[in-house]
């Protein structure tokens, strides 16, 4: 077995960017603790007193460790910049423009073209939301993201060209290739995970130039604390942790499991499978806890699909970079046949994904807080015990292999089919100016749906059957939950009598106009949504008395829940203390959304009694 890489820093600037990660990792958990600034720098400066003014206890190597490390945070705390506001980062909008219109040229179809340009661009918005939502719950959407595998594969085509014109000279093509991903990494303005792949490309080819090879943990303690000190906001961001998560494994997970898993074997179908299982490990706790979800299809999906990348990047590449540089009157005869290979290459690409996706994608979902926690302490507890294997330099008896190869193997499929209680799904889900709520068979939809939401069906005991919905706003959400989930009912409650719903109605939508949305909730419960706009109120009370007589039953219940506008909320108060003014009977109990929405609405539909 090879020598295990150490996990602390091994030189002095190693040392010296583990002080920059240290105070950056205290800032950042320490915002909301006062003079956390103070703390650190007395820190630093109590450190360097001891080992100055103080006979020396300690050995020289921890001594020396130390001294890097004060200077690191004093210079991190005195010239870092930890007010950078976090932001999406989009590529240069020049960039963009350019390429927008370079595809325009290319005999792609719209959704092809903009496919590319979320290959090209590293932005998961140039994609369709329909293609992005298939792609994120087949794992692969780290395809269509600025990620370290494009830049990989990036500087990989660069070295590849320049090896084979400057067959005498590699250090010209190191140059040219560093230079180059420099430049496309400014033109997507400096995305985490790129700026991840560049510092370990940067470091890794120069120190080749002067025949010496990096330490494993002095890159990623350097690459670590040049992000902390330059893009404070993206430092312990979920991109950087799932790009370094994945990194870990890589340097560290993937020697042992190699080992372990058929030893004599050198093939690549090998290489990429522990490649694809140690990264799924490593970016499984963190997809976890802050998404509650993960795709275990995507586990084989990237087995297949990434190495094909590997293939199509370069063409797309090479592709762009001859179109580029040909004058205009000649590249508008030739402009299909440049394009052949890549669009050629593109459609295997998609043909193969639509494939792999629609057989299955195991994507799952949590709602639970306790089993989210368990995965996530029993994953990190086997990346521990495949880090302490690696770090042992006895070799594991046969017997001990195949035993921790069926912990490492069967963890996946243990998560997945671990028991889930569908019971457990809130059946209410609530943004600014809408809600939802699962009764039964039935979803509804009350208000108005954001543009950039993706709505999503609990999943319950009870298939969904119907989807209603009041606004025109939420019907582009209700028509791909009815694809997706193969709903066979679709009902619009439309009170505006829009002119747009009377045209789907005839083909699609089911329109019904007489009732207000959620009149028939529960057969013991109704209940409205109500803005604010003054236009609509004597509708409102209209429909509150009509359906109080219409439901003249001893136990039934009404709910009006008001979700007015910030700069309306005193009126929305003024309605519960002038109810009986208003008209409203006590048999309607009014709740305000930020006050009394989501445990007392949760209570009035699984106890209606509680009223």
């Amino acid at each position: 077995m090879k020598n295990p890489s150490k996990l602390l820093p091994h030189s002095n600037f190693g040392w010296f960017c583990f002080g920059i990660c240290g105070a950056a990792l205290g800032l950042k958990c320490g915002t909301e603790l006062q003079g956390i600034y103070f703390l650190l720098f007395c820190l630093s400066i109590f450190l360097l007193c001891y080992l100055f003014l103080f006979p020396p206890i300690l050995t020289k190597p921890i001594e020396s460790n130390l001294k890097w490390i004060s200077f690191g945070i004093l210079l991190f705390l005195f010239f870092a910049n930890t007010n950078q506001i976090t932001n999406h980062r989009q590529p240069k909008p020049f960039f963009r423009q350019f390429l927008v219109q370079e595809l325009k040229k290319s005999p792609l179809s719209p959704i092809e073209t903009r496919i590319v340009m979320g290959l090209l661009s590293g932005s998961t918005k140039e994609i369709p939301k329909d293609f992005k939502e298939m792609a994120k719950e087949s794992g692969i959407l780290h395809l269509f993201a600025a990620s370290g595998l494009h830049l990989g594969i990036f500087i990989g085509s660069i070295q590849c060209l320049g090896n084979l014109i400057f067959t005498k000279h590699r250090w010209i093509s190191i140059l040219l290739s560093l230079c180059l991903s420099f430049l496309y990494l400014y033109l997507l303005n400096f995305p985490v995970s790129f700026v991840r792949a560049y510092l370990f490309a940067f470091f890794t080819l120069v120190s080749s130039l002067f025949y010496r090879k990096m330490i494993v943990s002095d890159l990623l303690f350097i690459s670590s604390g040049v992000i902390a000190f330059f893009f404070f906001s993206d430092f312990l961001s979920i991109g950087f942790l799932l790009s370094f998560s994945a990194v870990f494994g890589i340097f560290y997970l993937k020697p042992i499991l190699d080992q372990l898993f058929l030893p004599n074997s050198r093939s690549l179908l090998k290489e990429n499978f522990t490649l694809t299982i140690v990264c799924s490990l490593c970016s499984f706790p963190v997809l976890v806890f802050y998404f509650h979800s993960f795709s275990y299809g995507g586990i084989w999906i990237n087995y297949c699909l990434v190495p094909f990348a590997g293939i199509l990047l370069p063409s797309l590449y090479v592709t762009l970079a001859s179109i580029s540089f040909l004058p205009n009157t000649m590249g508008v005869y030739i402009y299909d046949w440049i394009w052949t290979p890549a669009s050629y290459l593109l459609s295997i690409f998609l043909k193969l994904f639509q494939c792999l996706s629609h057989y299955q994608r195991g994507y799952k979902l949590w709602n639970l807080e306790e089993p989210i926690l368990f995965f996530v302490i029993l994953s990190l507890f086997l990346i521990c015990l495949l880090l302490y294997i690696h770090r042992t330099k006895r070799k594991p008896k046969q017997l001990w292999n195949y035993i921790i190869c069926g912990f490492f193997f069967f963890f996946f499929p243990f998560t997945y089919w671990f028991p889930n209680d569908p019971t457990a799904n809130n059946p209410i889900q609530m943004g600014k100016g809408y809600f939802t709520i699962t009764s039964e068979n039935q979803f509804y939809l009350f208000g108005n749906c954001p543009p950039y939401k993706r709505l999503e069906i609990p999943k319950g005991n009870v298939p969904i059957t119907k989807i209603l919905f009041e606004s025109e706003s939420c019907l582009q959400n209700a028509l791909r939950l009815q694809k997706k989930e193969n709903i066979s009912q679709l009902v619009w409650n439309d009170r505006l009598n829009s002119n747009f719903g009377k045209v789907l109605g005839k083909e699609e939508l089911q329109i019904q106009s007489s009732h207000r949305l959620g009149t028939d909730l529960t057969p013991f419960v109704s209940l409205f949504r109500f803005d604010g706009n003054p236009k609509h109120i004597s509708s409102l009370l209209r429909s509150l008395k009509e359906t109080e007589t219409n439901k003249a039953k001893t136990h039934w219940r009404g709910i009006l829940v008001l979700d007015f506008p910030p700069w309306k909320k005193k009126e929305a108060k003024d309605w519960i203390t002038y109810q009986k003014l208003l008209g409203i009977s006590n048999a309607w109990k009014i709740l305000i959304v930020e006050d009394h929405f989501e445990i007392p609405l949760f209570h009035n539909l699984t106890n209606p009694g509680l009223l």
